[in-house]
């Protein structure tokens, strides 16, 4: 007679016992996954604000180390350098002042293939307003009617026949929901630079100044850099790189180093100098200051005031995104005053944040 043959599987209580041990080694590798994701995005993050900032010194390099700004690449008139009649009041130090913004900025780089779309956009991008610019028209390129990239606006165009800026299909910077030119609230890119307006800080930093203590370019941050709990725990740059309850960025100085802050007030940026008239309405002096300095909010401007009365140019420009220069009057060049979040030209306000 034979015997019946042993056979063995699994019992339920081994089968659970499996089970809890794969679902405990999930739970410890998962998180160190994440983070290793997190740090693997800020990394290339920070790599596209250095190629960023590099095709901006490789623009100015044919500009004698002047960055580009749109309003000298596409002057008013069809014929460069002719500043004449009712524009005339509008040139200043920037050419065409009324076309520097971050749209048109982007635009002429990407037109001029010193950078592409894709570059211009966090890989840790938490904001659904914000994507790369894929409607991008190059055929709309044409010098010989002064038009130097697919422009979103009548200025931008020059003399271009038939330009409609309801129908134009360029770069935008515009993170301020129905405000603009184009459809509400869309944005082709994820960092912020000094204001493209004609400042003290431009005429001292918007080139190769090789400054290693001077902030140029970053992921953007919450509204003016602000700390006040309805601005800062609600703003979606906080998600770019940090928690819900810390802004952590890239930031570009203009030697082309890039650094991860955990602060609006980087360690290695210069300390702006106290003069009898800084100290306006949004400076906060921090405990440990050299009394003569103080440290400087890289998205506030936090230098300021009035000498009798009159708004002085700010040489503390905070990094923005620029939607709309503040040069937009018929009578001439607007005096610079502000980059915090009241701050607004014809077209509303000109900076966007979130």
């Amino acid at each position: 007679m034979n015997s019946p043959k042993n056979t063995k599987g699994f019992t339920l209580v081994e089968l659970l016992v499996v089970m809890a041990i794969i679902a405990l080694l999930l739970g410890l590798l998962l998180p160190a996954l994440a983070k290793a994701r997190a740090t693997a995005r800020q990394v290339k993050d920070a790599t596209q604000v250095k190629q960023v900032h590099a095709g901006l010194l490789t623009a100015g390099a044919d500009n004698g180390g002047l960055n580009p700004l749109p309003g000298t690449i596409n002057h008013v008139g069809v014929v460069p350098g002719r500043h004449t009649g009712a524009d005339a009041p509008r040139v200043g130090s920037g050419g065409d002042e009324r076309q520097n913004n971050h749209a048109n900025l982007w635009g002429a780089m990407i037109g001029r293939s010193f950078i592409n779309a894709q570059i211009l956009v966090s890989p840790a991008e938490t904001n659904s307003q914000v994507s790369a610019c894929v409607r991008y028209n190059q055929n709309r390129i044409n010098p010989s009617y002064d038009c130097y990239w697919d422009p979103i606006d009548a200025a931008g165009a020059g003399s271009t026949p038939g330009f409609s800026a309801g129908a134009a299909t360029g770069f935008r910077a515009d993170l301020l929901a129905g405000t603009g030119n184009g459809p509400p609230g869309v944005c082709n890119t994820s960092y912020a630079t000094i204001g493209l307006d004609p400042t003290n800080r431009r005429s001292r930093e918007w080139k190769n100044s090789g400054n290693s203590q001077y902030v140029i370019i970053g992921n953007r941050g919450p509204q003016g850099g602000s700390t006040d709990p309805t601005v800062f725990t609600n703003s979606k740059t906080l998600l770019i790189h940090g928690g819900a309850r810390e802004w952590d960025g890239n930031l570009g100085f203009n030697d082309n180093h890039c650094e991860l802050a955990r602060t609006f007030y980087p360690a290695n940026a210069a300390e702006l100098d106290r003069t009898p008239q800084s100290g306006g309405p949004n400076f906060q002096a921090l405990p440990g200051t050299v009394p003569s300095k103080f440290l400087d909010n890289v998205f506030r401007n936090d230098a300021g005031g009035t000498v009798w009365a009159v708004p002085i140019r700010y040489s503390d420009m905070s990094l923005v995104m620029q939607r709309a220069s503040r040069n937009q009057s018929p009578f001439g060049l607007d005096q610079i005053t502000s980059w915090d979040s009241s701050d607004a030209g014809p077209n509303g306000p000109s900076c966007g944040w979130d």
